[in-house]
């Protein structure tokens, strides 16, 4: 197909006919919605084959350079994303016209654009609007590296830069590494994945120390092939940047000690600022753990500390949790699938005593049982800030150990809101439970464990319908729980459906969730047991109705039944007191009478 330049794409633009140039009716629809400015056209993903997240699907009798002169025309479109080209289409006619466009912000290359990478340098050079540009799933050789530093020398307004899961290695990301350095602006930068090691780490310790106030707030590095000696020399670059808040590592395995000492130093940095960091699957150890702790002790900003899936037992534990007491103000704490016994939870009851801002706690996978449980739970009840906690895979917690958390569901130190058990068979057993400890819970929103595994059958989900709607009285139902909006995982199958009915209505307004499981199994509400309070609680009845309409559109009711319901309230009222009824009545005429008699004879008096 021949390469056409701009001009040609103006003059035809207004008479060409966009099913002639496209190969489907969806494309030629893009292209409308592009050269119209339509404001509802933000995204545009293209590809060779059609996949869920295609929008332009590029065959045979599609005219790229058209797409590329509509995209340049667009003021509305905010992202972009390419996915693959085939060959021999017009490509270069495509990067051309893009080269014109200035209100993309986001651009994703997911492809090797080979020799047509130099096409871009327009875009990126002109386009002041782009902050986030995206290189994914694709092998990046040296060349090709060399291509992409260039055009980043051309942009100055990038704030996110990604290379995600890309084999970039220590030789070719030295190349991305050096025209880093003339970006200062970048906030984000994502470098997961991508095979980069101790001369990567080098080159971007390199760049970061050589920049000038540089605003770099966050950095992926994980799951690359960073040692000790690395990430000595990446230290030096980040104590340069002041703006770093979330740093992560996890993933690189050969980190030990050595590195985590000159971590520390990093930490001790006067101005270092640190709220998140992420040291997941990085071989720390008990020692490990006192020389990450010493460098905390100099970082009162750090509100998140990951470090799942390392090697920490009850003496690094202990190390950890000093720390994080006396000198963090920490929020969320992940020490997932480590090493320590159930008796190392001793240590977590004075964390979560003391740490008033801890608010997520995942000790997932480790060795916790009902005894290890307890001791925790003992703790959680007399002081307790925890919102989240996760419990999941500690498969030894049984029924037994479950009982244990109802003191602490009652208490009023209790505002947690999620709790996680995935993978614990507890069984019936620990469901009756779960189900019998959240009585009179109003904290508790999402309660998750594998709902088609567990060892649970039907008696599990009675137990929690009944814990959602105890039918057995109109006053049990409005005390059952209306703050449960998730029990269970992801197989809704399993589900009964008056159980998913009651998580339905939790999902309401509390009140509202009330009176919509009243309506849904009190047909006929039983007035009786007020009248020995007479006819003081007839107004209250009336408002509790007239509260109930609005509520008609979540249950089956209809609204003829909801009127002979409110009549029927009534009329039992009339039937109950008819003497206090007829009383009321009729000493309300006479009240009447009484005073128009009386204005009548200061009438007469008047008259005299």
């Amino acid at each position: 197909m021949d390469v056409q330049d701009y001009e040609y794409y103006e003059a035809l633009a207004k008479d060409v006919k966009l099913e002639d140039i496209t190969s489907s009716q969806q494309n030629a629809d893009i292209l409308e919605r592009l050269r119209d400015n339509d404001p509802d056209i933000r995204y545009i993903s293209i590809a060779d084959m059609l996949e869920e997240f295609s929008d332009f699907v590029v065959r045979e009798g599609d005219d790229l350079g058209w797409l590329g002169y509509f995209i340049g025309w667009s003021k509305q479109l905010k992202s972009l994303y390419i996915d693959n080209f085939p060959d021999n289409l017009n490509i270069d006619a495509f990067l051309r016209g893009l080269g014109r466009n200035r209100s993309i912000e986001n651009l994703g290359i997911y492809t090797d654009l080979g020799e047509s990478y130099q096409r871009l340098v327009p875009f990126l050079k002109n386009n002041k609007s782009l902050s986030d540009l995206t290189f994914t799933i694709y092998d990046i050789g040296l060349q090709c590296a060399r291509n992409i530093a260039v055009l980043l020398g051309q942009q100055s307004s990038l704030k996110c830069l990604n290379f995600e899961e890309i084999n970039l290695g220590d030789e070719v990301f030295v190349e991305i590494a050096t025209a880093l350095s003339a970006q200062p602006q970048i906030e984000e930068l994502n470098l997961n994945t991508s095979n980069i090691g101790r001369n990567g780490c080098v080159a971007l310790g390199n760049a970061l120390d050589g920049m000038r106030n540089p605003n770099l707030a966050t950095l992926y590095l994980d799951h690359n092939d960073i040692d000790d000696e690395g990430l000595h020399a990446l230290v030096g670059g980040l104590i340069n940047c002041h703006n770093l808040t979330k740093l992560c590592l996890s993933g690189n395995w050969m980190i030990t000690e050595a590195g985590l000492r000159s971590l520390s130093t990093l930490f001790q940095s006067d101005h270092c600022r640190l709220e998140c960091l992420d040291l997941e699957q990085t071989n720390i150890d008990n020692d490990g753990v006192a020389v990450l702790v010493a460098g905390l002790a100099r970082l009162p900003t750090l509100k998140k500390l990951d470090v799942a899936c390392n090697r920490i037992g009850d003496l690094g534990l202990q190390a950890l949790v000093g720390g994080l007491v006396n000198y963090c103000n920490i929020e969320h704490l992940r020490l997932s699938h480590n090493v320590f016994p159930a008796s190392g939870l001793n240590s977590l009851v004075e964390l979560v005593q003391r740490a008033t801002s801890l608010k997520s706690l995942n000790i997932c996978g480790n060795a916790i049982d009902d005894e290890g449980l307890q001791g925790l739970v003992e703790g959680m009840t007399t002081r307790c800030s925890l919102t989240k906690l996760n419990l999941s895979n500690n498969n030894s917690i049984t029924a037994v150990g479950l009982r244990s958390l109802a003191p602490f569901f009652r208490s009023d130190n209790c505002c947690l809101e999620g709790l996680e058990l995935w993978g614990v068979n507890f069984g019936d057993e620990g469901a009756a439970a779960l189900a019998d400890g959240l009585k009179g819970n109003k904290s508790l929103t999402t309660l998750q464990f594998t709902s088609d595994g567990s060892d649970i059958t039907a008696r599990s989900w009675a137990a929690f319908s009944k814990l959602l709607c105890d039918t057995s009285s109109v006053n049990n139902t409005y005390l059952s729980n209306h703050t449960l909006e998730t029990i269970g995982g992801y197989s809704i199958n399993v589900f009964p459906s008056d159980f998913v009915e009651y998580l339905r209505f939790n999902k309401l307004q509390n009140c509202a969730a009330a009176i919509c499981k009243i309506l849904d199994n009190h047909p006929d509400i039983d007035i009786e047991p007020l009248f020995k309070w007479k006819l003081k609680c007839l107004p209250l009845v009336v408002r509790w109705l007239e509260k109930a309409k609005p509520c008609l559109g979540y249950v089956s009711e209809s609204t003829g039944t909801f009127q002979c319901r409110q009549l029927s309230a009534l009329y039992k009222f009339v039937r109950g007191m008819p003497l206090l009824a007829g009383d009321g009545y009729r000493g309300k005429k006479m009240k009447e009478i009484e005073s128009k008699s009386k204005s009548k004879k200061r009438k007469f008096d008047l008259t005299l």
